[in-house]
């Protein structure tokens, strides 16, 4: 998915805590396909899931996971736009268009 690739650090930290919450570290690196240590270094903040790992966390989610993992990426996505938004001064009423339509 091209929207897993924006995602930022912080989101993709978020989801594999949220996963934790119902697992041990060893069963969820199991479900992930990674290892125990990566999951460390992922809450640690040394490293950070790849979009692999984030699509296969989705795969593996229960129904409420998966809810909350969606709220997790929408939030983050918005976010981002938001920020983009109020950094950038807009004249162009194409991209206000675009960002009306959106919401």
């Amino acid at each position: 998915m091209r929207i897993i690739h924006n995602l930022s650090k912080d989101a993709r930290e978020r989801i594999i805590s949220l996963l934790l919450e119902k697992r041990s570290k060893k069963e969820l690196a199991e479900e992930l396909g990674i290892s125990p240590s990566a999951i460390t270094k992922f809450l640690n903040g040394l490293t950070h899931p790849s979009d692999e790992t984030i699509e296969r966390a989705i795969e593996i989610a229960d129904e409420e996971e998966k809810e909350r993992i969606y709220e997790i990426i929408i939030e983050d996505i918005v976010e981002s736009l938001e920020e983009f938004i109020k950094n950038n001064y807009f004249n162009s009423e194409k991209i206000k268009n675009i960002i009306i339509r959106s919401f």
